[in-house]
């Protein structure tokens, strides 16, 4: 009975609150600020978990983890191809050319990026944006072209529109002087990526972009991999199986700073969330010390019935303890259903208002993606309880060191 004596009275402490009204108040306030701390935290890491698995999925699922290329086309294809798949790490392989140019429209136009790909093996690279039904038009259709949205929209143009195209072509042998090209084709569909590739690229069959690049044979050949975090070394392995005349480029030149930058992102916010758990943690601090002050002729009644220096120490930390539980675990729960619920409530209000919070003009995504890691609530909440429970180690030596001779003398 007496063992459990401090954490009794801790808990009564706890419940009750206090007899001064401030104290409540200040006492209500930091299990707020404690628990909203932890919210943020996890909201936060979710939105972050969620950027660095749409990297993954999404961005890095709409563009080749390695490209293969040789400057006047690939002789050889079958080859090439049967050479890469090889490898161990190469999950799919698809030929490819591609050229920049200047789509026209009504008086309107808009650089971007034509891309001919080998629909045959293609459902591995655009397949996670393409649907089968656009996929299988542009199969029958093969002179049609496939417009990403925001191109579509920039040039105000449907399925069925017929378009102008301007590409360079090379007149001389050594490629020193170029003239533009015009040819025209039909909108045979418009996708949607999600992506900054929204904003430029346009599909097509691979010997139709031949025609146009000039060149009867394909640029090279696209690569997805197994472990995408190995695309350096892979694309060197390939290379030195290759004559010196081929050469590779991969995601992590073309996508690897956005990738660092999110995960530089990822850590500084969650630092800066931090500190706003460390803060909410020192309320409790002050918390505490009212609570002993208020509390001195309770510590001293304490202390005259034989309560011992780690009685009273216990009683605080038993009642600093609780609080960080309460509001960690109070934070946890708003934290969870936030994660799990904010991107519907995101796109509610986006289509409330009609405005984008993210635009693939300047983000690489166009919506935000929330991923809950049972293992980062978990880790924040024993985070929280933790630091709670260290800071309240100095208000209850305080409480400790209370005189009972001097705060009963005059009671």
């Amino acid at each position: 009975m007496l063992k459990s004596f401090p954490f009794f009275v801790g808990y009564r402490y706890f419940r009750s609150g206090s007899s001064s009204n401030l104290v409540s108040f200040i006492s209500f306030m930091a299990i707020l600020g404690l628990a909203l701390g932890v919210a943020l935290l996890i909201l936060v890491m979710s939105i972050m978990n969620g950027f660095e698995s749409e990297m993954e999925t999404k961005i890095l699922g709409s563009v080749p983890h390695i490209q293969i290329g040789k400057k006047n086309g690939v002789e050889d294809l079958p080859k090439l191809i049967n050479l890469v798949n090889a490898d161990e790490n190469v999950h799919a392989v698809m030929s490819f050319s591609k050229t920049d140019g200047m789509l026209l429209n009504s008086g309107v136009s808009l650089p971007i990026e034509l891309l001919g790909i080998d629909l045959i093996n293609s459902s591995e690279f655009v397949g996670n944006f393409l649907t089968k039904d656009l996929l299988s038009s542009l199969k029958k259709n093969g002179k049609d072209f496939l417009l990403a949205k925001g191109v579509a929209e920039k040039l105000s143009v449907q399925s069925g529109d017929t378009v102008a195209l301007i590409v360079p072509q090379f007149e001389s042998f050594n490629h020193t002087e170029f003239s533009p090209k015009i040819f025209s084709f039909k909108v045979g569909g418009i996708f949607i990526t999600h992506t900054a590739l929204d904003q430029k690229l346009v599909l097509g069959s691979l010997p139709s972009v031949n025609k146009i690049v000039g060149s009867f044979d394909a640029q090279g050949i696209q690569v997805k991999l197994n472990d995408i975090f190995s695309a350096r070394e892979t694309g060197f392995r390939l290379v030195s199986k290759l004559p010196i005349s081929y050469y590779f480029s991969d995601w992590i030149q073309t996508h690897g700073n956005l990738y660092q930058a999110i995960k530089m992102s990822r850590k500084m916010i969650i630092l800066l969330v931090l500190f706003i758990i460390i803060i909410a943690v020192f309320n409790v601090v002050s918390m505490l010390m009212m609570v002993v002050i208020d509390k001195r002729s309770d510590i001293s009644v304490f202390r005259t019935q034989g309560a011992r220096n780690s009685d009273i120490i216990l009683i605080f930390l038993t009642q600093g303890f609780l609080i960080g539980v309460v509001g960690s675990l109070i934070g946890a729960i708003i934290g969870i259903l936030s994660s799990l619920n904010a991107p519907v409530v995101i796109n509610k209000i986006e289509s409330f208002f009609e405005f984008n919070f993210l635009n693939s003009k300047v983000y690489p995504i166009d919506y935000l993606p929330s991923q809950l890691f049972w293992g980062d609530v978990i880790l924040v909440v024993l985070v929280a309880i933790v630091l709670n429970l260290v800071v309240t180690i100095y208000p209850s030596l305080k409480a400790a060191k209370v005189n009972p001779a001097k705060e009963l003398k005059y009671e």
